[in-house]
């Protein structure tokens, strides 16, 4: 959720319907994974599961259209 949130651009009521959730759920994810950003390694690890989604999704530094 985080990531579709914030790497991708979604917006958070279009990431809870994408996971079958409220927006304010996503938003509550979200912020426990922000406070989680502080812990380098924990950061270094999202930083690289951004890659390999934006990869994957063949993004190539560009926003999903929502």
């Amino acid at each position: 959720m985080y990531l579709a949130h914030v790497a991708f651009g979604l917006s958070l009521t279009a990431v809870g319907m994408g996971f079958g959730r409220d927006r304010t759920t996503v938003a509550y994810a979200c912020h426990k994974i922000e406070d989680r950003r502080d812990n380098s390694a924990f950061d270094a690890a999202l930083d690289c599961l951004e890659l390999a989604a934006r990869i994957l999704l063949g993004l190539d530094g560009k926003e999903i259209e929502a």
